[in-house]
């Protein structure tokens, strides 16, 4: 379970979205929570009054995190100001930390800040082997950091892979938390035709190839809730069919009225980036509801 929370920070109201999910959490678990904030040179500012002048708004802003909301934490309320990459070091930061999960919004709109979806968040996601819990920022109102959040439905999407079930363990230890129920899905892309998909044949022919893989699938998601059930789990399965795997996801997400997405990704450098980009990519941009996102450590 978990004993410390990273959340990364970068001065904006859109970052601090990440706060009040990290400290229902640290409540629950009495986890601490270590709040960093990071100032990348930029070389174009490079110059000591501007690097003071930073160093010196961010350690009142981090300051003013812990007047603001450590009372609320479950656990004792940490901050810490670093230097350098803002990937790099907030992987150094969480390895010296020992923490064990990382809660933070997709992007963040700071003064100090650059766009964290698609740069800090995705490059994260490809350099760390911790949870990462995703939540997308409020457009208009501050976070409510003294309202606890609360979930009730997972959804776990498997895709038949080692590398997707290893989402299913960090689902249910975040589950069991909130005494939440999980919902297994998994996404059958339709047949990619040979032939015309006009012709009555193949209409018939990829209709029944569907039909087959959907029956498989159900069977494999079964046998996969049939275990946590086993545990006292509530766990439903559905398959469904969409060209997309994302859009599937999201839509099944929308349908079941699920509160939070865990997912496991293939996401790694070179080729992995185009896997994270084709799904988790999708479901990490569409979503209206926190994505738990696990990268297994690639094998030695």
């Amino acid at each position: 379970m978990y004993t410390k929370i990273l959340v990364p920070l970068d001065g904006s109201k859109f970052a601090e979205s990440a706060l009040p999910l990290a400290l229902t959490l640290s409540r629950k678990t009495g986890a601490a929570v270590h709040c960093v904030t990071v100032l990348e040179p930029i070389a174009s500012f490079a110059y000591d009054e501007w690097e003071s002048a930073a160093q010196e708004w961010s350690q009142e802003y981090l300051k003013n995190v812990v007047e603001r909301v450590g009372e609320s934490a479950g656990g004792a309320l940490t901050t810490a100001l670093r230097t350098g990459h803002v990937v790099e070091v907030l992987g150094q930061e969480a390895r010296n930390e020992g923490a064990d999960v990382v809660v933070m919004a997709t992007h963040g709109r700071g003064m100090l800040s650059r766009m964290w979806l698609g740069s800090v968040a995705d490059a994260f996601l490809h350099h760390t082997d911790l949870p990462v819990i995703l939540v997308r920022p409020a457009e208009e109102n501050p976070p409510d950091t003294a309202t606890p959040q609360d979930f009730h439905t997972i959804i776990v999407p498997l895709d038949g892979s080692h590398v997707s079930e290893c989402a299913l363990s960090h689902a249910t230890d975040f589950g069991e938390l909130f005494d939440a129920s999980y919902h297994l899905c998994r996404v059958v892309s339709y047949p990619i035709d040979v032939a015309s998909p006009y012709l009555p044949h193949t209409v018939s022919m990829n209709a029944q190839i569907v039909d087959e893989v959907k029956v498989g699938c159900a069977e494999y998601l079964e046998q996969r809730a049939d275990l946590m059930r086993r545990r006292g789990l509530q766990v439903t399965t559905s398959v469904l069919v969409d060209a997309q795997a994302g859009h599937g996801i999201l839509q099944e997400t929308e349908a079941v009225g699920c509160d939070l997405i865990a997912m496991a990704t293939h996401g790694r450098e070179g080729l992995g980036r185009a896997i994270l980009g084709s799904v988790t990519d999708k479901v990490v941009r569409g979503s209206h509801v926190p994505i738990l996102l696990y990268r297994p450590p690639v094998p030695a």
